[in-house]
């Protein structure tokens, strides 16, 4: 469901950017390509919590593209462990031991173009668990051979006021949208830090698709909210998605509505 609805069919190599479900997001993926028998590699440019790499496959910690595909080969090969289809991988934990810590993105790269896999999905920057956020000055981390770069956002973020308790670097999501600190968070705010050139997709290589996923519309309020978000994109060119998904993750995925780029017109 999840795959179609992204147009991720043909893309190998999958970051996610953003917040508010962009980890659930990576493992429902994965669990999807390893149901249709492919072999998937999960994995992040930046860090991953401990606790959220979690599902029915091993993980291990390597430290170059050999001793990631040598534990791979293994790990994918041994049909006893019933963890066939997906491995995650990681450089090491951090100092607190609750973080993973990922790779280089031109490891990544040398990983895809290995074909060892049929997939790669990277998380390529991080969230601190809130619904929304603006990038920082060294994010996203992407993969230059990224195919898709699909960036989430959480419309239980939208309406909440514009502070770090609420949304994740508020002070840069104040200066790239124009709205002030404390104010309501606005759909058209997320809509400029989607499309700003230092926002969400700064540093995208130029030939990969981007999806804009707007999760958490499980309410009538929040599917209000993603068609606004949807119209405020629709009146610009510049840098816009190439599709937008609104739908939800939990406790099963569900879509509810797709607009792919050729509706997505100034005009419309």
């Amino acid at each position: 469901m999840l795959i179609e609805a992204l147009g991720l069919e043909e893309a190998r190599l999958i970051s996610l950017c953003g917040a508010g479900g962009k980890t659930s997001l990576m493992f429902a993926l994965a669990r999807e390509f390893v149901s249709a028998g492919e072999r998937i590699l999960i994995t992040t440019t930046t860090k991953i919590a401990r606790d959220e790499a979690t599902g029915p496959w091993s993980s291990f910690a390597a430290a170059t593209v050999e001793e990631v595909l040598e534990n791979a080969q293994q790990l994918l090969s041994d049909e006893t462990q019933g963890r066939r289809g997906a491995v995650i991988a990681f450089s090491a934990r951090d100092g607190s031991g609750t973080r993973l810590v990922g790779f280089a993105s031109e490891l990544v790269d040398r990983l895809g173009q290995s074909r060892h896999f049929d997939r790669i999905l990277v998380e390529a920057d991080g969230s601190a668990r809130k619904p929304l956020k603006a990038p920082s000055a060294h994010e996203p981390v992407i993969p230059s051979t990224t195919d898709a770069l699909v960036i989430v956002a959480g419309l239980n973020g939208l309406g909440l006021p514009l502070d770090e308790e609420h949304l994740f670097r508020a002070e840069i999501w104040a200066r790239l949208s124009g709205i002030e600190l404390g104010s309501a968070v606005t759909a058209e705010s997320l809509a400029r830090i989607v499309v700003h050139a230092e926002g969400l997709t700064r540093g995208y290589p130029a030939t990969a698709r981007k999806v804009l996923f707007l999760n958490r519309a499980d309410s009538p309020e929040r599917l209000v909210a993603a068609k606004e978000v949807i119209g405020f994109l629709n009146a610009t060119t510049a840098r816009r998605p190439d599709r937008i998904v609104s739908g939800y993750l939990l406790p099963e995925p569900n879509i509810a509505e797709i607009v792919p780029f050729p509706e997505l017109s100034v005009n419309a």
